[in-house]
């Protein structure tokens, strides 16, 4: 059924015409019969022609009266006719259902929006856009300031190569150095404990009471007061001092540069010769002639002489190039200490000075007092302990490298590896790169903020470019009936656009008891737009389409529309065309716009009245003008 446009049923407008019915004038005849008259003579005739006037006469008049008569008695038959109205009535249809349209609200969204922040606290260095700038994947956003990170990853760099160091010194095994050094401090530690347990010798009592005697001389001249001879050593301190520092400024003479080239040329003899020396004793080893400890010996002595070589080498190597700048520095701090000692013996003495040598002479006091008390149990067990320990430090030399030596080297290794790893990461971390390609909305903070990971700060918001997508909250049953990959219509204000069904969310929303439905929408349309998803629902129920005008108030309040009926039989003598009109009591069932669908006393095929309802009466006569309804 398709809708009827309702008119206007303005009381100027729906006044009905009143069609005059007028029918032709007919004219009755009248017969007169004139009887026979014969005058005689001259008067006869004149007799004769006034009788002629006289009937001509009555019959004009009469002629006369009656055509008056019947024009006087056409309007008074007329206007006992009932005023006829001309209206507009429509045909009825009955249809079974009807569809509902229905506009759900939802926002347009990107299809990706991130809110781009750091995972770490810290300050924030730069940021390399602005809000509307267009960004490529990967592009580097902003970054915090890691100088303090880089500096710790440097230390571990450096502690990493130390114990890959020490892997590669276990791997090889001890040195025959190391292993001398190791037996020379074990002896030393015997002779320690040896000393303890025999108690203190006389000598050395004797030492400590000569030093505590040194000391209490040394607290008794300060509280006297600095001597005239120890002022006056120190002057000559103080100019030996300044001596040497003229000397430095002047530079280095050439006597003493020949005697360091002459002292490096008999080095370097030496060296020649106990390298002959070592060449000999490996021959001799190999045949058995010797020990390994001769070997060893002339190794050493060649090593020892190597070093001496390279210290003279860098002496003469200084004296060329002449005296640094630090050296001369050092030598100027040197003398003023000198001068600034000299400067305290002058003024004399201070208090502090006293109170530190009474605790230096305290200290040498109370030693001189153990050693006359002899060796106690638990200094004995110490340095027994420290025997133990470095005898078992020789064994481990002496027995080689153990393979969880080097495994546990190997874990230390891997163990600055992860730390580094882990350093790399809070690196990697200070930079913020872009997800995905698109525009900077909003940029939260600028340069030199402290960002807070706890408050959940977030530098950007940027938002994909490309399709959009919009998110529609739709009753359950509305979903059920949309089918993904399915073309719905969505309004943007004044323009429609098709969308594409993407998904259809499982679950209802608590709140308002929806499902969302993902639509896909063009990149014309902007994020955070409103649009509308119009849905049809067809609902099955019969009834009638009438236009809204049509309906008027009935009895209690309910609604009544007028149909035509034929009118009924009666002496009036109607028009062709004339209905009657009958008032039926209706239930509406839903509007749409200007149209009703109702149901009611009606009947397919009944004429409605469509126009004019408010100056219509039940039974009332009407001259219709008959529309037909287009089907939707």
């Amino acid at each position: 059924m398709t809708e009827q446009k309702l008119l206007d049923s303005k009381s100027d407008e729906t006044n009905g015409r009143v069609e005059i019915l007028t029918d032709e004038i007919e004219t009755l005849p009248i017969q007169s019969e004139v009887s026979n008259f014969k005058p005689k003579g001259k008067e006869k005739k004149l007799i004769g022609v006034s009788l002629l006037v006289i009937i001509l006469a009555i019959t004009f008049g009469s002629l006369k009266f009656l055509q008056n008569q019947k024009i006087s008695a056409k309007p008074t038959s007329e206007s006992s006719l009932p005023n006829i109205l001309s209206v507009q009535a429509i045909p009825i249809k009955l249809v079974n259902s009807y569809s509902v349209s229905q506009s759900y609200t939802g926002i347009v969204e990107a299809k990706r929006t991130s809110e781009l922040g750091f995972e770490q606290s810290g300050l924030l260095k730069s940021i390399y856009i602005e809000e509307g700038e267009k960004v490529a994947k990967g592009k580097i956003i902003a970054q915090l300031d890691t100088s303090q990170t880089k500096a710790q990853r440097a230390v571990l760099i450096a502690q990493k190569e130390r114990a890959i160091a020490n892997l590669k010194e276990l791997q090889t095994g001890p040195r025959v150095e190391v292993i001398a050094a190791t037996r020379a401090s074990l002896a030393q530690e015997q002779a320690k404990l040896q000393e303890l347990q025999t108690g203190p010798r006389i000598e050395v009592i004797a030492a400590t009471r000569a030093s505590l005697a040194q000391e209490q001389a040394k607290l008794q001249e300060l509280q006297t007061g600095p001597r005239v001879e120890v002022i006056a050593a120190t002057r000559a301190s103080l100019a030996q001092e300044q001596a040497r520092l003229q000397e430095l400024q002047t530079g280095p003479r050439i006597e003493d540069i020949e005697a360091a080239r002459s002292a490096l040329l008999d080095l370097e003899e030496q060296v020649e010769l106990a390298e002959i020396r070592e060449k000999r004793r490996e021959g001799l080893y190999k045949e058995g002639a010797i020990s390994q400890e001769q070997l060893d010996e002339a190794s050493t002595e060649t090593d020892t002489l190597n070093a001496r070589l390279e210290r003279a080498r860098s002496e003469l190597e200084k004296l060329q190039t002449g005296t640094r700048s630090e050296q001369i520095e050092a030598q100027k701090a040197r003398v003023g200490q000198v001068q600034s000692q000299l400067d305290e013996l002058i003024a004399g003495t201070r208090s502090e000075q006293i109170e530190a040598q009474r605790a230096r002479v305290r200290q040498v006091q109370s030693q001189l007092d153990e050693l006359i008390a002899g060796t106690r149990i638990e200094q004995i067990e110490a340095q027994r302990a420290r025997v133990r320990q470095v005898q078992s430090q020789l064994d481990e030399l002496i027995a080689g490298t153990r393979i969880e030596q080097i495994e546990a080297q190997k874990a230390e290794v891997k163990r600055f590896e992860a730390q580094i790893s882990e350093i790399d990461v809070v690196l990697r971390k200070s930079i913020i790169y872009a997800p995905f390609s698109g525009t900077v909305s909003v940029r939260h903070l600028d340069e030199g903020v402290v960002v807070n990971v706890n408050t959940g700060q977030s530098v950007v918001r940027l938002v994909e470019g490309g399709d959009r997508k919009v998110r529609v909250g739709v009753p359950p049953t509305q979903a059920s009936r949309l089918r993904i990959g399915s073309v719905e219509e969505v309004r943007v204000g004044e323009k429609t656009y098709s969308a594409k069904v993407l998904s259809i969310l499982p679950e209802v929303d608590s709140t308002t008891r929806t499902q969302s439905v993902i639509l896909a929408l063009p990149q014309a349309v902007a994020p955070g737009t409103v649009v509308r998803l119009e849905l049809n629902e067809i609902e099955n129920m019969e009834g009638y389409w009438l236009p809204t005008s049509a309906l008027v108030w009935g009895e209690r309040g309910l609604l009544a529309c007028f149909a035509l009926v034929s009118p009924d039989k009666s002496d009036l003598d109607l028009p062709l065309g004339t209905y009657q009109t009958e008032k039926r009591m209706v239930e509406v069932l839903h509007t749409e716009g200007e149209r009703s669908l109702v149901r009611g006393v009606l009947q397919p095929g009944d004429l409605v009245v469509t126009t004019g309802t408010n100056q219509l009466v039940p039974g009332q006569f009407v001259k219709s003008e008959v529309r037909t309804q287009k089907s939707n």
